[in-house]
């Protein structure tokens, strides 16, 4: 009978299995095996393992099976921006992977890292962070620091990209580089961008802090072009009842947004090839999304509704993203999350100290019954 057969029953299916891959390298396979065997990971977090000239270090990994193998460590590698690599460039990564771990790389992780898994000793993590630095790549995005900053392609493939996504990610990583580097917060800030409000980047549900492509004026029109779209069968009526704030209306062939009602969601541009987005473009600034931590899984609210884009050196987007990570820094419990934190204080007064009038775009959440004038004797005596 094999070593590893829940391992081997991956193997069996008509679809390509991860764990023949996997058998490959030089990972320790009955880890694994374990895992599955007792559905439970056989690896644990064991704190961090420093590397010269690098105060973020490297992740460690603790074994809960020493028997098997007594730790395990893996060094990030911070992406590219809008994740466009030569396959050259893979090509020497996984190369290093193999001198130096054991031969696996764990590829574009939730904030976009590259990792490179089974360094077993301090010499091996100083020979992965000088090579991979000698390919002008830095590494850290581990600690309590700002993590590597993802973003989305923008542009370079999307039409909706309000901002130039790649070019904010590249900025936002020169600039903020020691802080990704060296740890100085109570724990670790996620930092999620998306080009436009269809949030691609995940940057309301992952984000400690959220970068996202707004505009501000309505939603260009180009009626004679939607026409003709009408005319070749898009239904613009069903388009008008769906949208969410009710701010379109289709009379006499000729389309009306309310500015009143809209919020700039995207969805009428998202449906309709005649609408495109405005031209006051810039960025909305949210904080206190994530998936974990005391609260449980939170969405990340509006903290600076509209701010400008203004390249090359983004001044507006640095004084916001600062003004949050200086109140997290002096107000935020060890091992505590912007959001956590956000909710121990309280959203009213993190927005006094982020020194922003609070507007109807601040509400926490909305109202979930909005027929709320009831009178006594329809309450049953209920208080």
């Amino acid at each position: 009978m094999s070593d590893t057969p829940y391992m081997d029953a991956l193997l069996k299916g008509p679809w390509p299995s991860h764990t023949k891959e996997l058998k490959r390298t030089r990972y320790p396979i009955m880890m694994y095996e374990e895992a599955m065997k007792q559905r439970l990971t056989q690896w644990g977090h064991g704190g961090m393992s420093s590397v010269p000239g690098l105060g973020s270090g490297a992740i460690a990994r603790k074994s809960r099976r020493p028997d098997i193998i007594s730790h395990s460590h893996l060094i990030r590698v911070l992406g590219n921006p809008g994740n466009f690599y030569k396959t050259s460039t893979f090509r020497k990564i996984c190369e290093i992977a193999d001198r130096y771990g054991d031969g696996s790389l764990h590829m574009l992780t939730t904030n976009y890292n590259i990792e490179i898994c089974g360094i077993m000793n301090d010499d091996a993590m100083k020979g992965v962070t000088q090579e991979l630095n000698a390919m002008g790549y830095d590494v850290g995005s581990a600690g309590d620091a700002i993590r590597n900053i993802p973003d989305c392609m923008g542009p370079a493939l999307c039409e909706y990209a309000l901002v130039d996504m790649p070019r904010v990610k590249h900025f936002m990583t020169k600039h903020y580089i020691d802080d990704i580097q060296y740890p100085r917060f109570p724990f670790k800030i996620k930092t999620k961008m998306s080009g436009c409000p269809n949030e691609c980047g995940k940057a309301l549900l992952h984000g400690d802090i959220g970068i996202i492509g707004v505009f501000r004026d309505l939603p260009k029109v180009d009626q004679k072009r939607l026409n003709q779209w009408v005319k070749k069968g898009g239904n613009i009526k069903w388009v008008c009842a769906h949208c969410p704030t009710d701010a379109m209306k289709w009379e006499k062939n000729k389309l009306k947004i309310d500015g009143n009602r809209c919020i700039r969601c995207m969805y009428c541009i998202n449906r309709v090839p005649a609408i495109k987005p405005g031209d006051d473009k810039g960025f909305a600034i949210t904080a206190g999304g994530k998936m974990k931590g005391k609260f449980g899984p939170m969405k990340g609210k509006v903290i600076f509704p509209f701010i400008k884009a203004t390249p090359p050196d983004y001044k507006e987007l640095v004084q916001a993203y600062d003004k949050i990570c200086e109140i997290y820094d002096e107000h935020g419990r060890k091992k505590e999350r912007i959001g956590d934190m956000m909710q121990r204080l309280g959203f009213d007064k993190f927005l006094e100290w982020c020194g922003v009038e609070v507007s109807t775009m601040h509400f926490s959440s909305p109202r979930r019954n909005t027929f709320y004038h009831w009178e006594a004797e329809e309450l049953g005596g209920v208080k």
